[in-house]
């Protein structure tokens, strides 16, 4: 009786080619999952751009194969539900973004692996890109481009393949195909791709082809790229924003890329990374955000792998008259690196993983909830449309500025006689801006460096109903006047007039106590006509204490907010707030709160004119 075969034991099997690997990079992703994770919905303030990815996934607005990148997001955000437990429309695309983030470091380890760098050399790299302030910033943002790096480094990798060619390769060119059609750009590091499977092979014949495949797409892809380039970047980075996020990386990235041109396996990544450094670089201006980020995982694969590299070549040479040298070298070159990452990247990465940069965007979607009508017409940003149409506002009333047309210029004069060319399609255009009630200027609005003429109008045409936040995060809700601004401030300046004479007879009044902030605002004249009248009804019923406290984002505004407090009992408290609701129009408070013998009122936005009388 011939003995049984052993039975095949799969999972065995892997775990012991494939466990130190394992071991490496758990706690690798368990590392890159919690920095990316912590804080993601906070910082980097959200964009424009990713206002519009999230919008059209909303929408339904996307076609294959032309959007083939929303259509990979959209296969997350979608199924998992993220829309509808996400606060706000852009963090539930953030919170694909971790799970493309994870998938993107377990492609770095195996492309670092099979470029046969050490597993430490190999953690170093995946640290640098989950950990990398630079890398934090641009791969938490909602773009297809961080998808297409997913393409791009799978291509590599299964480039370096040297058994299994026959399927490896043609594999790798599908992975480099799909991040072109994610994001066009990618062409860029097809040929680098390319020249890694021509390094694998030896057959003459196949590297012919493959070098003529190389050339072929570098011609192609690099016209595309140059002419891309000349015309204005939507959405770009500056060199000099990178530099500020993160000078280690912008700085040791090509560096390690210079000296990886040494060794023959690394040379495709180190020249892919070098091109893309010059195209950052060269052109001036803002470069499409698809380089950095494609140059990212190339940079922190690098500098540890051309690290590792030299270290074995300096091995070598022990012994020798140059060891030394090369030692004291590699070991200054190394402490000063750990020196100005340890006095940097901290710096950098707090306002990253502690900041809250969409703070002021979520403090005033909540004050245009509460205090604007539903059937208001606004004009935002698209990081703040999706939100604000999940509250009840209805798609035509919230306008997301970029529908308005750009400033063209005037063209050449047709010659007399000369047939008008008639428009072949009907382009819908929104109606100016002086149909819109509120404008809101946030920094995705302020960053468009587009001319609209009806935006632009808009917002010197406005005054500031409530602010947010400060300095360049600062969010302002601005209502607009359809007659100019300087009309409206004529008025504003002839009702304060009004109401500091109201409330001057107020002020004397021995019933009514006021605090000296609420003097303050008294006697400016910025007190909401219908609160001047209330007080009067009170003061020939009630020994009031009075204070006029700003709602948020209103420090500056005519105070709406009325808490009277110095009343003997909580019932008389209650009766008082009763009082108060059972007023008539335009009178009746939005909203009445008892704190025990203190009651809170507050009214809506706008009051009426001519409530007063006009002073004598």
């Amino acid at each position: 009786m011939q003995p049984r075969p052993p039975r095949p034991r799969p999972v065995r099997t892997w775990f012991r080619r494939h466990g130190r690997d394992f071991a490496w990079l758990a706690p690798l992703l368990v590392l890159a999952g919690f920095v990316h994770s912590s804080g993601m919905t906070r910082a980097p303030a959200f964009t424009e751009v990713e206002g519009e990815t999230i919008t059209r996934i909303a929408d339904g607005a996307w076609s294959l194969p032309a959007d083939f990148g929303l259509a990979q997001l959209a296969a997350w955000i979608g199924p998992a539900g993220a829309l509808d437990r996400a606060a706000h429309a852009v963090a539930a695309g953030r919170e694909a973004l971790l799970v493309v983030q994870l998938l993107g470091v377990v492609l770095l380890w195996m492309l670092a692996r099979r470029l046969d760098v050490a597993r430490p050399a190999a953690a170093v790299a995946v640290a640098v890109f989950a950990v990398s302030p630079l890398a934090l910033y641009l791969h938490r943002m909602v773009l297809v481009e961080n998808v297409a790096v997913l393409w791009m480094l799978l291509g590599f990798a299964l480039a370096t393949a040297r058994r299994r060619q026959p399927v490896a390769f043609p594999a790798a060119g599908v992975a480099v195909l799909l991040a072109v059609l994610t994001q066009a750009t990618f062409v860029v590091v097809a040929p680098f791709v390319v020249w890694t499977m021509w390094q694998q092979v030896t057959a003459r014949a196949w590297r012919l082809a493959l070098g003529g495949l190389a050339a072929a797409t570098a011609a192609g892809g690099y016209v595309y790229v140059l002419f891309s380039l000349a015309g204005p970047v939507r959405g770009g980075e500056a060199p000099e924003h990178l530099w500020s996020l993160d000078p280690v990386l912008v700085a040791v990235g090509p560096a390690a890329a210079a000296a990886a041109l040494l060794f023959r396996p690394l040379r495709p990544a180190a020249g892919a990374l070098l091109t893309l450094a010059l195209l950052i670089v060269v052109p001036g201006g803002s470069a499409a955000v698809a380089l950095p980020i494609a140059a990212v995982p190339l940079a922190a694969l690098l500098v540890p792998a051309a690290a590792h590299r030299l270290i074995v070549r300096l091995l070598t040479v022990r012994g020798r008259p140059e060891a030394m040298p090369l030692a004291i070298m590699t070991a200054t070159a190394a402490a000063a690196l750990i020196v100005v990452v340890t006095a940097t990247w901290p710096g950098e990465l707090r306002p990253l993983l502690r900041g809250d940069a969409v703070a002021p965007v979520a403090q005033a979607e909540r004050w245009i909830e509460a205090n604007v009508p539903r059937d208001a017409r606004l004009v935002v940003d698209h990081t703040m449309r999706e939100d604000l149409l999940r509250s009840g506002f209805s798609a035509g009333g919230v306008l997301p500025f970029t529908s308005f047309p750009v400033a063209t210029a005037p063209g050449d004069l047709l010659p007399l006689g000369a047939a008008v060319p008639a428009r072949r399609t009907f382009e819908p255009r929104p109606p100016g801006w002086t149909h819109y009630d509120y404008i809101v200027s946030t920094p995705a609005l302020r960053a468009d460096d587009t001319d609209r003429p009806d935006v632009r109008t808009a917002l010197v045409e406005s005054t500031v109903v409530a602010e947010f936040g400060s300095g360049g995060g600062r969010v302002e809700i601005r209502a607009i006047h359809p007659l100019g601004r300087a009309v409206a401030e004529a008025v504003a300046a002839g009702d304060r007039r009004t109401v500091r004479y109201a409330t001057g007879q107020l002020l004397r009044n021995d019933a009514l106590t006021f605090n000296a902030a609420a003097r303050a605002v008294a006697s400016a004249g910025r007190v909401d006509p219908r609160l001047v009248i209330v007080l009067g009804k009170l003061s020939g019923t009630h020994q009031l204490d009075v204070s006029l406290p700003a709602l948020p984002g209103e420090q500056d505004g005519v105070r709406r907010r009325l808490v009277l407090g110095g009343l003997p009992t909580e019932d008389e408290a209650a009766r008082l707030a009763l009082w108060l609701l059972g007023q008539p129009p335009p009178f009746t408070p939005s909203q009445v709160d008892t704190d025990g013998t203190t009651v809170v009122a507050t009214y809506s936005l706008a009051a009426p004119r001519g409530l007063l009388p006009d002073p004598p």
